[in-house]
Order: C-alpha cells, then structure tokens, then sequence
C-alpha cells in the first residue's frame, strides 16, 4: 500500500513538470515572438498551479501554490519598479510560484539574472558599448552606494539601455534548475 501511494506522488510530480515544461517552452515562444506574455497565458499557469497543488494534496498543495505564486511576484516586482522586467515576467514567475514552489521560483530567478548577465555582456561585446555602460553603471552604483541617492534606481528607467525578451534568460534558467531538482 506504502509502495503504490509513493509512485503515484512521483506520477503526479512527472506529470506535474511535463506540463510545467510545456507551458515554460510556450511562454518562451509567445515572448521571442511578440516581445509580450499575455494575462491569459500566465493566468492559466498560475491557476493550473493553484489547482494542480490543491487537487493533489488539499490544503498544504493549496499553501505551497499560494506560497510559491506570491514569492515570485514579489521578487519580480522590485526588478519591475526599477524598470529592469516587464508585467508580464513578474506575472510569469507568479505562475511559476504556484506550479514548482518556492525554492524552484527563487532559484530560477537567481538562474535568471546570471544568464541575463552573461546575455548582456555578450549583447555588449557584439554592440561594442562596454566602456560606455562600465561608466554609467560605476556612476549609478557610486550615487547609489556613496551618495545614498535611492532615486537613482527609478532614474534608470529613462535610460536608454540594452533590452532583450527576459525569456532569453528564464528558459534557460529553468533548464539549469529542473536539472539541479532531480540531482
């Protein structure tokens, strides 16, 4: 009896992340596609998560889903405030949140933000513009660190700066965390 409860909590795990990969491979194609994620898609993962959670282990999945869901908004949402992501990264990684959890949703993010460097120094190399941004972002960081001007971090919103879809960076971050899950 023991047994058959533990591989039918693995079937729902793999089922589980089958679908969050599906999802995490269409959102990277609507994104790469139309530079937008849509309410409904990340609303769909956040509910499938919620649901999913709640259906398989009652009120813990339902606490796990809502735990994960408002970490990864949270989380988001200051890179949002400082112009950094978009409306719908922030609400990409809700529906993350609420489909792996917790720790999925804050490794993904710190996976994310080390692949979004590497593409944007290699955005800058290929541009030619590394001394250029090396010298507004000792500016920044000395206005913000030695001159303590928090306003700086909204000031950077109206910079001109090197964008490319966050997606570029949450795919393969998912990659790298979903591989370092299952070691």
């Amino acid at each position: 009896m023991g047994r058959s409860l533990i591989k039918g909590r693995s079937n729902l795990i793999l089922v589980c992340l089958g679908l969050f990969i599906i999802f995490i491979t269409v959102a990277f194609i609507i994104d790469v596609r139309y530079s937008k994620l849509p309410n409904k898609l990340t609303m769909c993962g956040t509910i499938f998560g919620v649901l999913f959670h709640t259906c398989s282990e009652g009120w813990n999945g339902l606490l796990f889903s809502l735990i994960g869901a408002c970490t990864g908004f949270i989380m988001l949402l200051v890179l949002y405030a400082i112009g950094a992501l978009g409306a719908g990264d922030v609400k990409l990684f809700a529906a993350i949140g609420a489909i792996m959890g917790v720790m999925f949703v804050v490794q993904t993010l710190v996976y994310a933000i080390l692949w979004a460097g590497v593409i944007g120094l290699f955005l800058l190399l290929i541009q030619r513009k590394i001394r250029t941004t090396s010298r507004k972002l000792a500016g920044w960081l000395f206005s913000i660190l030695a001159l303590k001007k928090f306003e700086t971090f909204f000031e950077l919103k109206q910079q001109k700066n090197i964008k490319f879809p966050f997606m570029y960076a949450v795919f393969p971050a998912v990659a790298v965390t979903i591989y370092y899950s299952l070691l």
